[in-house]
């Protein structure tokens, strides 16, 4: 699964959503949706009276652009070449009606040579003469931009918020220079258990400090194993964080309890999260490292 500023997809639901959109789009068109059912004939839906062809792709991981380039590329050969391969069939799908345009979807187009690309494979097929395309046979490459309103106006009815332009956040790093967040630490700790006495000030930032340090090296596992999480994750925590900030100047009370409120507050927003689908276990494990980090770098301070 990859995350896209429409949400996050993998090449089924991206297929999914676009059918939708395709149908909405362009029925007035005559839009055919083509099932890959009993082959694959290189379109997955056709317009009858206008002839514009559609073929969808989205890689299922996140790969680096280069690699996304090169796969692009070539999905666009195979499935070009699929036009010759399966000519008799298609011209029964077809009908009378010539391919004038031929569109590859996909999320984002990773590299300019992907067009470069796009248009000496249309110089290729136009030279093929095939019966069941137009002599000015088309290939365009569109993203995710060309079909953003209607891929969200799907969402709002399915009941999913939609996303603006917030795709791959990323949750900050801890400075490299510790000393002052070793002091800000200490403070804050001291303000939080001044009615238990210095055993208990110990256990807490102890306890505190070792979630601080851990911080970078457990969100960076969790963009190794879950993409997909992890920036789902970073929206939430950006969006939750000024928040915070907030209820720091706001909020009377003793500073332990101010502390207390925005764990829960912030385990009900992660918890409550349909994108994100995560347990209470990784829960905690997000909030416990986020509010250290919070505490260290005085996104959270008490202020009497």
């Amino acid at each position: 699964m990859i995350i896209t500023p429409a949400g996050p997809f993998n090449g089924t639901t991206w297929e999914a959503t676009l059918q939708l959109v395709l149908k909405s789009k362009f029925g007035a068109d005559g839009y055919q949706y083509v099932p890959a059912t009993p082959g694959d004939f290189g379109i997955e839906g056709f317009t009858k009276h206008t002839g514009l062809a559609f073929q969808c792709y989205c890689p299922d991981s996140h790969y680096e652009r280069s690699e996304l380039n090169k796969k692009q590329q070539d999905k666009i050969t195979r499935d070009l070449k699929k036009l010759k391969d399966n000519e008799t069939s298609l011209k029964g799908i077809l009908g009378g009606t010539k391919i004038k345009d031929w569109y590859f979807i996909t999320p984002e187009i990773a590299h300019n040579a992907l067009l470069t690309h796009a248009q000496k494979k249309q110089d290729e097929v136009r030279a093929w003469e095939l019966p069941h395309l137009d002599e000015n046979f088309t290939v365009l490459v569109h993203d995710i931009g060309y079909y953003i309103q209607e891929i969200n106006q799907h969402r709002i009815s399915a009941g999913i918020p939609i996303t603006v332009g917030q795709d791959k956040q990323s949750i900050p790093k801890v400075n490299d220079s510790p000393t002052a967040y070793d002091e800000n630490l200490e403070r804050k700790t001291q303000l939080r258990m001044s009615e238990k006495g210095e055993r208990a000030v110990t256990a807490l930032l102890a306890i505190t400090k070792n979630s601080f340090l851990d911080h970078d090296s457990f969100f960076q596992t969790l963009y190794e194993k879950s993409p997909q999480t992890y920036f789902q994750v970073a929206k939430t925590l950006n969006g939750f964080e000024d928040n915070v900030e907030e209820w720091s100047v706001t909020t009377s009370g003793h500073p332990d309890e101010l502390v207390e409120m925005i764990k829960a507050r912030l385990s009900g927003r992660l918890l409550g999260d349909e994108q994100l689908k995560i347990d209470g276990t990784l829960t905690d494990d997000i909030v416990r490292r986020t509010v250290a980090r919070w505490l260290a770098v005085c996104q959270l301070d008490f202020y009497s």
